[in-house]
């Protein structure tokens, strides 16, 4: 993924929507008001390949970072991909790359989400998409999320390929690292919003 821009992108645009703790933010912040400029990598295909770092990015990020580790210019990781939360995302890409990353550092394709909790955070929603979407919703803040499938494990045939799918009724409990705070929900309320992630 690659863009041209005529102009110089303001730093503001280089702020993920949602920050994961006011302490990262206020790192995230203090790193942009010491710079006239900022980097936004793509992770897939320029960054790693997979899990695997691509040529020499794990060397030219170290650039980006002083001896104590602390970021010279602020960077972020973006992505279209997503099904886990920031922060675990986050975690990965430390492991892999070898250098500290926030999860205020890392924009995937629900990341956006995360403007809405204002409008819907006691709401009943249902999020789809790959990965673990309700999971990924409830860490944004959302409190009444369930995932797609577990929505459908309450009707009777709502579903024409339940068949095929690990999720049902007897195992919706399993379904989710998240099942102990998305089960007790009462089904027969209206939905109030639908997330929809596509699966690239």
């Amino acid at each position: 993924m690659r863009f041209r821009f005529k102009q110089p992108l303001p730093l503001s645009l280089l702020r993920p929507p949602q920050p994961a703790s006011a302490s990262a933010s206020a790192k995230f912040r203090s790193v942009s008001q010491h710079s006239s400029f900022g980097v936004a990598f793509d992770i897939d295909g320029v960054i790693l390949h997979g899990a695997n770092p691509i040529g020499n990015s794990r060397r030219a990020l170290r650039k980006f970072y002083n001896d104590s580790g602390s970021l010279k210019i602020p960077l972020l990781f973006l992505t279209n991909g997503g099904g886990i939360p920031e922060s675990r995302r986050a975690l990965e890409l430390s492991d892999i790359l070898g250098v500290k990353i926030l999860p205020s550092q890392v924009v995937q394709g629900h990341s956006p989400f995360s403007t809405l909790l204002k409008r819907y955070e006691n709401e009943f929603i249902v999020a789809t998409g790959k990965g673990e979407p309700a999971v990924v919703m409830s860490e944004y803040g959302f409190k009444r999320v369930v995932s797609l499938d577990e929505y459908a494990s309450h009707f009777s045939n709502i579903d024409p390929v339940a068949q095929y799918k690990r999720c049902t009724n007897i195992q919706a409990s399993n379904c989710s690292k998240n099942s102990e705070k998305i089960i007790h929900h009462d089904y027969s309320k209206n939905v109030k919003a639908v997330f929809v992630k596509d699966p690239s």
